[in-house]
């Protein structure tokens, strides 16, 4: 696209905040739900609030949002680049693909922690929970200037991000804060003289547009630049948006301001029936007020007589002349059909967002039937949730590869846990990842199941000389396990360490050695020996012992048996002196020997 000029890019920003104002509107009034802000109860003639009356604000929106929000951040993330069956590039290629990006995402959080802001899924939680809309942010390799890489993934508030589609996505993307003038001095080193408009910008702000396109980065506020066109280095524009949930931009002949119902946030069924409850509870909690102190008549013979002591107050004396008396107005009633009708919003709510259940509020044992009842309707809420944190995500790792792979950037040292569970620290060069699979990335939540129902299920699909699913399905479909392949690889090696006894005896020494019970070690070792030269012997690999193999065993021929096994003593010119050491010195292979020294001579213990 053409370089805009600063002017330019602000008329752009407000002519797309005009037409997107009614979904701007609907993220403020969310935002107000989940800040529990006080509810108040409004005159239906005049629009005003009605004074004099309890009002009476449930805390429901919050404890409801953090509930969603604390399954999407503890649902696990799986990020995965599969090989090729055949053919192509080395699978270690793939692999430390796979490891730039999480090496990459772990120095992303740790940035976020040192600008005092959560960590990058906590807050995509958030804004994909409570605010909705076109979740958002600036995905960038930077280099510092003493040449080193730093990894930038910055998310926005969705209400200040600002937008237009080309033909192959974003064509610009606009960030636009308020910020202090003494914060924009710091940051860009520009000082903003007086006021604008007449306002105070120390008091009110002054409106910063972070402006990028495909090519060039710039900073520019009304009347002055902050950051001059600079080159951002990424192959288009270096931001990731999402559009929360599954309604698209409808056009409609007879309802007007569609645009508030794409990107709908977890209140979207829910913000009618919690003004409803709270009018309710504020009737009640007004009625429940006056219980405390209720309304008085006071009768005198010219009907001014007033109360100058509270009457409510404990041991209050009231002087009454002849014919003057004080009477409680007594107490109202609410209607019989309210708590009928307090059960239906009630309901109406649940079914919109949470169960009781969900917030462990059980007086009884759950079923297997009720557990994944109630798991579907828990879904139900977080899988658009889920599905855009994950596009999310794809975005963020493939826009950093193609970064990485433009050759500006030296290799970088990352680190943290593969998808294997190892740790890992490595430096990786843009070369390794070239002409790689592509990311394949999973957010798998960790909700409540029968755990019981779902291992005997497992079980009886596996039983019988032909199993009705093969081990994969089952523990993908049945058992929900996050990574199939991985716990197939680990119980091949469990069988591979129990299947053989010299196996067995193996890696109970190399335990041993490596806990530093090298006397034990000793022990398995021998037996490790023993059993490998039976199996030697019995194979015709080498010669039996003269010992034979046992009581009852197969032994040597005789005529193949040295002197001393028949009895005869050795001939002195014959006979090895043996190794000429001072007195005292242990013999080779003794128990004073290095144990590890001895594995590793043997090939069993890796140098």
């Amino acid at each position: 696209m053409p370089r805009l000029k600063p002017d330019e890019i602000i008329a752009l920003v407000d002519q797309q905040q005009a037409d997107t104002q009614l979904l701007r509107t609907r993220m403020e009034s969310d935002y107000s739900l989940y800040r529990l802000d006080k509810f108040l109860d409004l005159d239906p003639t005049t629009g005003e609030p009605v004074e004099g009356f309890a009002n009476y604000t449930s805390n429901a929106p919050r404890t409801f949002a953090n509930k969603v929000i604390s399954w999407l951040v503890q649902a696990e993330l799986l990020l995965r680049v599969p090989h090729l069956s055949q053919g192509g590039h080395a699978g270690e290629m793939d692999n430390a693909k796979e490891r730039f990006a999480i090496g990459c995402l772990r120095a992303a959080d740790e940035r976020l922690v040192r600008m005092l802001q959560p960590r990058l899924k906590s807050q995509l939680a958030f804004h994909t929970s409570v605010r909705g809309g076109m979740v958002g942010g600036r995905c960038l390799l930077v280099k510092r200037q003493d040449g080193s890489t730093y990894v930038d993934i910055t998310p926005w508030d969705p209400l200040h991000i600002y937008w237009s589609l080309g033909r192959d996505g974003l064509d610009w993307v606009c960030y636009m804060v308020k910020k202090a003038p003494s914060q924009i001095r710091a940051e860009y080193g520009v000082t903003i003289p007086g006021g604008q408009n007449g306002t105070d910008p120390e008091q009110h702000g002054v409106a910063v547009y972070d402006f990028y396109d495909a090519e060039i980065n710039r900073v520019v506020i009304e009347g002055k630049e902050l950051k001059k066109p600079t080159r951002h280095g990424s192959p288009r524009v270096p931001a990731y948006m999402v559009a929360v949930g599954n309604a698209p931009l409808i056009q409609s002949t007879k309802v007007s301001g569609t645009i508030q119902d794409m990107g709908e946030s977890i209140y979207e069924a829910s913000r009618g029936t919690y003004e409803q409850g709270n009018l309710m509870k504020s009737v009640m909690l007004e009625l429940v007020a006056r219980a405390r102190k209720q309304g008085i008549t006071v009768r005198s013979r010219d009907g001014r007589k007033t109360l100058a002591e509270n009457p409510y107050v404990q041991g209050a004396e009231i002087s009454l002349a002849e014919g003057e008396e004080v009477k409680p107005l007594g107490l109202m009633e609410m209607a019989r059909e309210t708590g009928a009708f307090m059960g239906i919003v009630s309901g109406e709510e649940q079914r919109a967002t949470l169960p009781f259940t969900a917030y462990g509020e059980v007086q009884f044992q759950l079923s297997g039937y009720a557990i994944n009842t109630l798991r579907q309707g828990i879904e139900s809420i977080l899988q658009t949730r889920l599905q855009a944190m994950e596009d999310i995500y794809l975005q963020v790792v493939n826009l950093l590869h193609d970064q990485y792979l433009d050759g500006a950037f030296e290799p970088m040292r990352l680190s943290g846990r593969d998808s294997h569970r190892a740790y890992f620290s490595e430096q990786i060069s843009p070369e390794v990842l070239r002409d790689t699979c592509d990311y394949r990335v999973k957010l798998v939540s960790q909700l409540p199941q029968d755990d019981m129902t779902r291992v005997s299920m497992a079980q009886m699909l596996r039983e019988g000389p032909t199993p009705l699913v093969d081990d994969l399905h089952i523990r993908d479909d049945y058992l929900g396990l996050q990574d199939s392949e991985q716990v197939e690889q680990a119980i091949r090696l469990q069988l591979a360490e129990r299947a053989l006894p010299e196996a067995s005896l193996y890696t109970l020494m190399v335990a041993a050695e490596t806990q530093g019970r090298r006397d034990l070690a000793a022990i398995y070792f021998k037996e490790l020996m023993g059993l490998v030269q039976q199996k030697m012997v019995a194979s015709g690999m080498m010669p039996p012992t003269p010992e034979g193999p046992g009581p009852g065993g197969p032994t040597a021929r005789p005529e193949v048996l040295p002197n001393v096994a028949l009895g005869v003593p050795p001939s002195p010119a014959q006979s090895t002196p043996g190794p000429q050491v001072p007195p005292g010195t242990l013999r080779p292979g003794a128990q004073g020997e290095d144990m590890r020294a001895r594995l590793q001579a043997l090939g069993l213990v890796p140098p």
